[in-house]
């Protein structure tokens, strides 16, 4: 008999980013999965750092190719 989870989707991971200003020229971009229930997971890590503002922002045009991302506000 055939093990049918070998079959299954694999489900993709949801993810939000935050950009953060860390000097005039170092932009950290922080990646906080999204759990099952939809509420953030508390620990997040660093996935990019930048020299610029639009480095970042290009780095995540590109994610959003690639995965769903959403982006968290400064509030």
């Amino acid at each position: 008999m055939k093990n049918f989870n070998s079959l299954l989707a694999i489900k993709t991971v949801q993810c939000a980013l935050k950009i953060k200003k860390m000097a005039a020229d170092s932009w950290w971009v922080y990646r906080h999965e999204i759990g099952g229930n939809g509420t953030l997971k508390p620990i997040s890590r660093v996935v990019f750092f930048g020299r610029s503002r639009e480095d970042v922002e290009r780095w995540i045009e590109i994610q959003r190719q690639e995965t769903k991302v959403y982006m968290l506000s400064d509030n």
